[in-house]
Order: structure tokens, then sequence, then C-alpha cells
């Protein structure tokens, strides 16, 4: 085979593989199919379009709707008419219970295969402080803002080494925890070192010291 007729092959197999890794979906939850369910067990299919669900690190194919677990852990989509938990933003969320002390279980998760965009330099959250993993490998979480209301902050996480690359994103609610999640977003921007936002919140404290001297004066 010449070596040129090598080097098309080897470029059109490249091609097909690129095309057909799959871009993450349904990042802030509102493909949720829920109009034909009340509160209770539905299938994963229907809530969480695009993401497997995990209850002590085996795969379900039921989730909770607009409802809680009490002890046991649970993954959960919550939605605007829900009685357990208001969504932080649009029309779902989902809620990731580890289970009580009480609870035999050890905790919940939920994941999805997908590829990073070659562009990204991290990936941006908001709820509770999850662990998250990309491919097996935990990625360090800082946190970026507080939220609007007592439900969520803003975290990030540096995704910059994965750019690219096709894997498993996985959100992880261990025992005795519990945490919302939404609008998850990868982005071109980098997120901020802990020392540089400690810096930021420490400048932010002595502005607003001085103008309170400055009124009380």
């Amino acid at each position: 085979m010449k070596p040129i007729r090598k080097i098309l092959i080897i470029l059109l197999l490249v091609l097909a593989r690129n095309n057909q890794a799959q871009s993450f979906l349904n990042l802030n939850f509102e493909a949720a199919n829920v109009s034909a369910y009340g509160a209770g067990s539905i299938p994963a299919i229907n809530g969480i379009p695009g993401w497997t669900p995990y209850v002590n690190g085996s795969q379900v194919s039921q989730i909770l709707y607009n409802t809680i677990n009490l002890d046991e852990p649970a993954v959960t989509i919550q939605g605007t008419n829900s009685s357990s938990l208001t969504p932080i933003q649009g029309n779902f969320s989902v809620l990731l219970q580890g289970g009580s002390v009480y609870a035999t279980g050890s905790s919940s998760a939920i994941g999805q295969t997908g590829q990073i965009p070659i562009t990204a330099q991290s990936l941006t959250f908001w709820g509770g402080d999850n662990y998250v993993s990309f491919n097996g490998q935990p990625l360090s979480i800082v946190l970026l803002g507080i939220g609007s209301n007592p439900n969520y902050n803003i975290y990030g996480a540096d995704i910059s080494a994965f750019a690219g690359q096709t894997g498993q994103l996985l959100f992880t609610a261990p025992k005795l925890t519990g945490a919302i999640i939404d609008n998850i977003q990868f982005s071109s921007s980098t997120v901020p070192e802990p020392s540089e936002l400690a810096l930021g919140a420490l400048g932010a404290l002595l502005f607003s010291f001085r103008r309170w001297r400055n009124s009380s004066r």
C-alpha cells in the first residue's frame, strides 16, 4: 500500500472517530419529560434524559420525581410544582441524596459520557459541594460565588487537562451529604486559583470596612 494512501485512510479513521464523539446533553435538566407522572418513582430516561443515575455505585433505571427519601440514598428530579424543593433555575434541578446516618446505602450519583469541548478551560455548576470526577479522575472544586438563595452556591473546576477528551462526567453525593445540581457549563475562561479568590474576598472586605468608617465619621 502506498504511503499517501495509508495517510488518507488514517485521516478518514480519525475523522470518523471524532464525528462519533458526542457532546454532553441536558446540562440544565430542562429536557425532563415528566408531564405524564405525578410525584413518586419515574423512569430515569424520562426524568434526566442523557444522564445515568447510580445508587450505591450501581446503575438504576428509576429515580424520584418531586419527592425525596427520608433516609436512603436517591437521585431525584425536582420541578417547579415540587413540595420538597424549589429548582434553583429554570423548571428543573437534580437533588442527590447520599443517605442519612440511618441509611443502609452509601451514595447517589449521576453520570454522562461525552466529549469535553476542545476549547474548554473550566467546568462550572450551581448547587452544593458535590464530588465531581471525569473518567474517574477527581476534579478540584473551588467556590466561585454565593447563589441568590440558600439552596446553592456557584462552583468551578479546572478542566483544561481533559479538553477534547471523551469520558464520563460524574457528580456524587456520598453518605451523610446531599446537594442540588443545575446549570452545568463548560467555559473557555479559566477558574481563579483559591489564593486569588481569597485575595479578592479580602479586598472586598477592606473596601466595605473603609466605606463604613467614612460613613460613620
